[in-house]
């Protein structure tokens, strides 16, 4: 690649030899010129001064030797080629023949005849120039002297010699010239020099702070002041660019961090438990150890979203998960996997007495933890552990497992503990089959409602209790205390409940003609109910409608789905209260037991549970406890109800100590409408 400095100095000698050209010619033109005025002059005065001498030459005839002799002196002149002497008469007394015309003499002998016919002056010939001159006065003449002069050659000989003579003196100057030219050029692009060198250090060494002096030329100024004004804005650049490399780092470590933990309680997330329980499985199936595996769900944490909203059921999730992480053992994983559930990965673990320790520890830490600024929070914690040799060490078989074990901890009445077993497995294959045919069934009419009959204690029918069944074509009967837990575990209880009222309430005229107009029908609701938008609308706009005959519906609601959620039960009940709508409180005694929240809950009746009936005559405390439920309910203005009587003797203890209804079989089995209608004997009881 050619160089600045190269191409300056070509430019500089191509530039130099055009001009010494240039002059060269132009002193050869000018030096020509001069030389071919003062020939002229030389020739003119050479001419005259011959034209007087050759003057005495004509007044003697006899002179014609003298005349050859002035001619001769013409060989002084080395570009005469011609001269001639013409007398008066044209006839040419003498001629000469010169050095000059060596070579052409006989082409000049022919044309020194044409002499006489010119005029006198100076003539341009062929390639030459002649003078005529009269020889004597002008007015009388004697003859005239013709000469012939080349300047031509002579002139190309005065232009080499010229050349010979200057050429060296040229290119001593050319190459003095080239040699200062190119100093000074070094000198003058030494700047750049510079320049280049200090850009490549930067170049080279990445250091920006450099800056160049500043330079005297007006070019190399500006290039200079260019040169710090880029390096400054680099500078400004980088320092920019690092401050943004910085953000980004921090923003990539901060992305990594949310990428890696929950935001909520800064544990690990699912996408990190599930790639630690990856490694971790790897790392147990190849040295042959085992992995425990512990699923945490939170029991009642949807209710406390619904009641408190979910600001303070995060905090409350926040501070659960703070204090469960200092329980688990430091080299265990403790991380969330979602909503209310957690994972905590145990290596190396296979001792189910640890296991429990640590489990029991957690559930009572949730247990104790029910106080969020200054609100009474009820919830609980069921864990369920697996361990990964039962599931082959594969991922989603192994959190499968722990995920049965701990629904089945909640079967067990929620705060508990369950390891997987096979045959929870089998189980849980059989609700989730329940669970996504309940749709199916109630597309299909599978489901039914069947009504078992109240009565007082003249055995009189007063009410009923709607319960429902189901008949699958491929599972059979199914009974309620399997299905109705499915459902609410997987959140379609509501579409029961819904099913349930408006069957009711197509049946109730019918009800009504085969009884009496003083019967009322109870319709159990489920603690999700109550918390489920789709119901309490229906309830509501139904009885604003009057599509729910608010005489004869009794909505029930078990004592522990009132505790649950004391603020949002009781707020709805309170509406369906004002409605006229009748509430019963079913298994009153089994639950929290809280008496002083009774007061809160305007309610019509009191169910005493099938679990107490059934001691009597048994149990004189279980007798003691009915016995208190009746007086209870008594001094409330409540009416009492017990259920599950079977026998005559508990039919009897009721009645003497004031229990207005009495349910059981001992009165009647749940019936369809269908059979009521074709049974007088239960419509005569």
């Amino acid at each position: 690649m050619k160089s600045l400095q190269s191409d300056i100095e070509l430019n500089t000698i191509v530039s130099i030899i055009v001009v010494s050209v240039l002059l060269i010619g132009f002193s050869i033109v000018i030096s020509e010129r001069l030389y071919v005025d003062f020939v002229s002059n030389e020739v003119d005065a050479m001419s005259e001064n011959l034209s007087i001498d050759l003057m005495e030459t004509f007044e003697n005839p006899q002179q014609a030797i003298r005349q050859t002799e002035l001619l001769l002196r013409l060989d002084e002149y080395p570009y005469v080629e011609a001269a001639a002497i013409i007398d008066s008469d044209n006839v040419v007394r003498s001629r000469y023949i010169g050095h000059a015309a060596s070579g052409i003499k006989s082409e000049l002998a022919s044309s020194i005849s044409s002499f006489k016919d010119m005029p006198v002056g100076l003539h341009e010939l062929d390639g030459s120039v002649a003078v005529v001159k009269t020889i004597g006065d002008e007015s009388y003449p004697l003859g005239i002297l013709a000469l012939q002069f080349d300047l031509q050659r002579v002139l190309s000989q005065s232009r080499q010699d010229f050349i010979m003579s200057v050429a060296p003196l040229v290119a001593a100057l050319i190459l003095i010239f080239f040699i200062i030219t190119r100093r000074l050029q070094k000198r003058s692009l030494r700047p750049l020099g510079y320049l280049i060198e200090t850009m490549n250090s930067v170049v080279n060494e990445k250091n920006y702070s450099v800056e160049v002096r500043a330079f005297r030329k007006q070019e190399t100024a500006a290039l200079s002041h260019a040169f710090n004004n880029m390096m400054a804005n680099i500078r400004h650049q980088t320092t920019i660019n690092r401050q943004k490399t910085e953000r980004l780092i921090s923003q990539q470590q901060e992305v990594e961090r949310l990428a890696n933990l929950d935001a909520l309680t800064n544990l690990p997330n699912r996408q990190n438990l599930m790639s630690r329980l990856d490694i971790a499985l790897k790392i147990g199936q190849k040295e042959g150890h085992d992995i425990a595996l512990m699923f945490l769900d939170m029991d009642g944490f949807k209710a406390i979203n619904d009641t408190f909203g979910h600001d303070l059921g995060d905090k409350y999730l926040a501070e659960i998960s703070r204090s469960i992480a200092c329980l688990v053992p430091k080299h265990a994983v403790f991380g969330r996997l979602g909503g209310d559930e957690f994972l905590i990965i145990l290596e190396q673990e296979n001792d189910m007495q640890r296991l429990n320790e640590l489990a029991t520890r957690i559930i009572q830490l949730v247990e104790g933890s029910d106080n969020i600024q200054g609100l009474r929070l009820s919830a609980s914690m069921s864990i369920g552990i697996a361990f990964a040799s039962e599931s082959g060490f594969v991922r989603s078989q192994l959190i499968t497992n722990a995920d049965i074990a701990m629904y089945k901890a909640k079967e067990l009445g929620k705060g508990q503990c369950a390891t997987f077993t096979f045959e929870m497995r089998a189980e849980r294959q059989r609700q989730k089959y329940i669970a996504s045919k309940i749709s199916q069934g109630l597309h299909n009419n599978a489901f039914f409602v069947v009504y078992q009959a109240k009565v007082n204690h003249r055995k009189q029918v007063v009410g009923f209790e709607a319960l429902l069944r189901w008949e699958d074509e491929e599972l059979g009967n199914i009974s309620p205390a399997e299905f109705i837990p499915i459902a609410e575990a997987s959140d379609k209880i509501a579409m029961l409940t819904t099913y349930v009222i408006d069957a009711v309430c197509a049946d109730l005229p019918s009800l009504i003609d085969l009884y009496n107009d003083e019967i009322v029908v109870s319709i159990n609701l489920s603690p999700q109910d109550i918390h489920h938008i789709e119901v309490t609308e229906k309830i509501l706009d139904g009885l604003d409608a009057g599509l729910i005959p608010k005489k004869y519906i009794e909505f029930e609601i078990t004592e522990t789905s009132f505790m649950q959620n004391i603020e949002l039960a009781n707020g709805f009940f309170c509406k369906i209260k004002q409605k006229g709508v009748h509430l019963s409180l079913d298994d009153f005694g089994t639950g929290y037991s809280s008496l002083s929240y009774l007061s809160e809950l305007s309610v019509d009746t009191l169910k005493i549970d099938r679990q107490f009936v059934s001691q009597i005559g048994q149990s004189k405390r279980s007798e003691q406890v009915t016995t208190t439920i009746i007086e209870l309910a008594k001094s409330l203005n409540c009416q009492v109800c017990a259920e599950g009587i079977e026998t005559e003797a508990q039919a009897q203890f009721l009645i003497e100590r004031g229990c207005h209804m009495l349910q059981g079989f001992l009165y009647s089995r749940p019936e369809p409408l269908s059979v009521l209608k074709e049974n007088p004997i239960l419509r005569c009881v």
